[in-house]
Parts: C-alpha cells; sequence; structure tokens
C-alpha cells in the first residue's frame, strides 16, 4: 500500500512559469492539470503511485494523482537535471541541479510544460 502522505512530500508545492522577458509567476501544483477540471482543492487529489527513473544526468520522478472531483488520473512528470550549474569560485561545491515540471495525461501522453521548481 501507497502511504499518500509520503507521496504528498515528494510533490513540490509550487513551480514558476517563464513569463519571457517579464521574469517568473509562481503556480500551485496543488490543482488537477487535466482539460475541462478546475479543481484547485488539495485535499480533493489523493497521489496513488511514484515511478522513478535515474541515470548520470537526470532524475524523473513521476507522481500519478488521481482527482477526486472529474474522478480522472494524471501525473506530475518532475525531471531534476542534476549538473545544470558549476561554481566559478570553488571546484569542490557540488554542481547545481534544476527541476522541471510536466503534466501528463494517464496514458503518458504530454499535457505540456508546468514550470521549473
Amino acid at each position: 500500500m501507497v502511504d499518500e502522505d509520503d507521496l504528498r512530500l515528494e510533490i513540490p508545492s509550487y513551480a514558476f512559469i517563464a513569463l519571457a522577458r517579464r521574469g517568473m509567476e509562481k503556480i500551485s501544483l496543488d490543482q488537477c492539470f487535466l482539460d475541462n477540471c478546475d479543481n484547485q482543492d488539495m485535499s480533493l487529489l489523493e497521489p496513488i503511485k511514484k515511478e522513478v527513473q535515474e541515470d548520470e544526468k537526470k532524475i524523473i520522478k513521476k507522481i500519478h494523482i488521481r482527482c477526486k472531483k472529474c474522478n480522472r488520473v494524471f501525473i506530475l512528470k518532475l525531471e531534476t537535471l542534476k549538473n545544470v550549474a558549476k561554481s566559478t569560485k570553488s571546484k569542490e561545491e557540488e554542481p547545481l541541479p534544476m527541476g522541471l515540471v510536466y503534466a501528463l495525461d494517464e496514458n503518458g501522453k504530454n499535457l505540456g510544460h508546468i514550470g521549473y521548481f
């Protein structure tokens, strides 16, 4: 049995969306990203499963979430790129990671890039 609270901790609270040259906007990930659903109530979202893939360049987590309002499942794909930037001051510092968030439908069809975490 998957512990819903543990899976909820794997999901960032928000992501940042690029606004062209006007900076970034913060968006909550506690909502349903499926078409024709306006659910923004975290209590109606139930994380049900997690998949993890990792290689030397990135970690991909797919969190399957059931929306109790539209009774459908969507997937948050959290892709962490491990080595995006390195310090110019010290060779001993760890490289900085960067996270990207995508929404997928339950069949894995990409619904679009949501933002960065």
